[in-house]
């Protein structure tokens, strides 16, 4: 074995061109490979943190039954302020839980001096807004503050509704629970842009205490709970549910892949196109790794002819081309590797822009993400080609007659 591996290793570097074709096909290849899923990879992972910190947080956290039912009575599913300070609590205790906060959605009409535009608002807490509005972009102005519980930022396509610019003066109207029309005053403390036109064109953001009194309710309709990793989300959730039944609060939770409408369509339509992507990449990956092996295997007939003539078995000899073939990709994967990881590192650097998904309005930047398990595969993919590609040639090196072979060369 030992004799077959030296001599396997002095015939691939013997031929110095040959051998740097070989290796440049499975190099180039599994490089591929690697930029391929990490391309891939990066996409859907931007799509879904543009989900998470822009609009809807790791979990969700509601009354039970509001998922089905809140349409049709929003009042029964709403949590009082007490019992919404427990649930912070629980969600607090929680190491894994970075940050969690109240929310509660409204609509209603706002006014800027002789236009009134309806809307669909959501309370937030300001200090704790900022970690889940990290993919949302201020366009203008700042954002909201404690500091300033009157301030308002207007989603980029309501702010074009209204013509309004940072300062302006505002009034917001929605029906309390009695069912009275109340008023507050607010100030267009900033505008931003969430990313969906849809969203854009409707949203408004403001602090809970302004909601509150406009609303004159301090309920709250959901906790929306960021955690450390998504991977976590649903270790997460388990752990939380369980400390809600020992605390005897009926609650249900969703999410945030249960939400993310639009991520969810955007990779169920661009998933399929970019597997096909992918196994044309790795189909051009397999044949070019083959042709490179398979030709190196052939120019070498004479030679494999010469040493069946002098008596080594046709056994001998497959068993040393499939041991060069598994060098040659050893070596090329390993290139192949490093060439990968190392170009991904600096696109990543660069990044690469994109253009606006569909119903987006908006670019994002991307990278290329080192996916432990998509280089594993494209090594394991190089090396199997490799192999793979040394059958048919090492069979036919070993049938042809050897009186054939060294008559034509």
């Amino acid at each position: 074995m030992i004799l077959f591996l030296r001599l396997a290793v002095r015939n691939v570097f013997r031929n110095r061109i040959r051998t740097v074709v070989a290796l440049s096909a499975i190099g180039a290849g599994c490089a591929a490979l690697i930029l391929n899923g990490g391309i891939v990879f990066n996409i859907f992972r931007e799509l879904r943190e543009d989900a998470i910190r822009g609009r809807l947080g790791h979990l969700q956290i509601y009354r039970r039954g509001y998922s089905e039912k809140h349409l049709e009575d929003p009042e029964h599913y709403l949590i009082p302020s007490e019992e919404a300070n427990r649930i912070l609590r629980l969600a607090h205790d929680n190491s894994k839980v970075v940050r969690a906060t109240r929310r509660r959605e409204f609509t209603g009409l706002i006014s800027d001096r002789d236009r009134h535009v309806p809307f669909l608002g959501i309370g937030v807490e300001p200090e704790e807004d900022v970690e889940f509005s990290r993919h949302t972009t201020l366009r203008a102005g700042a954002a909201l503050s404690a500091e300033n519980p009157n301030g308002a930022l207007l989603g980029l396509g309501l702010a074009k509704k209204l013509n309004g610019k940072t300062g302006d003066a505002l009034s917001l109207m929605a029906t309390t629970k009695s069912g009275s029309i109340n008023t507050v005053h607010a100030r267009l403390r900033g505008i931003f842009e969430g990313g969906l036109k849809e969203y854009d064109d409707w949203a408004l953001k403001a602090p809970l205490l302004a909601v509150e009194q406009l609303l004159l309710d301090d309920r709250t309709e959901q906790i929306v709970v960021l955690v450390s990793r998504t991977e976590q989300v649903p270790e997460v959730r388990a752990e939380l549910e369980g400390a809600f039944r020992r605390e005897g609060l009926d609650l249900e939770t969703q999410s945030w892949n249960e939400l993310a409408l639009f991520h969810n369509q955007v990779v169920s339509l661009f998933g399929r196109e970019l597997g096909i992507i992918r196994l044309i990449v790795a189909t051009i990956v397999i044949l070019g790794i083959g042709n490179a092996i398979g030709m190196s295997i052939i120019e070498r007939g004479v030679e494999l002819a010469t040493l069946r003539a002098v008596g080594i078995r046709a056994r001998a000899i497959a068993v040393l081309l499939f041991t060069e073939a598994l060098l040659m990709g050893l070596i090329g994967a390993a290139i192949g590797t490093a060439l990968g990881v190392g170009i991904a590192r600096v696109v990543s650097q660069i990044g690469i822009l994109y253009p606006s998904p569909p119903g987006s309005t908006r670019p994002f930047v991307g990278g290329v993400d080192i996916i432990p398990a998509v280089v594993a595969a494209s090594f394991l993919i190089s090396v199997g080609a490799s192999l793979v590609a040394a059958v048919f040639p090492a069979w036919r090196a070993v049938r042809c007659p050897i009186a054939s072979v060294l008559r034509h060369s």
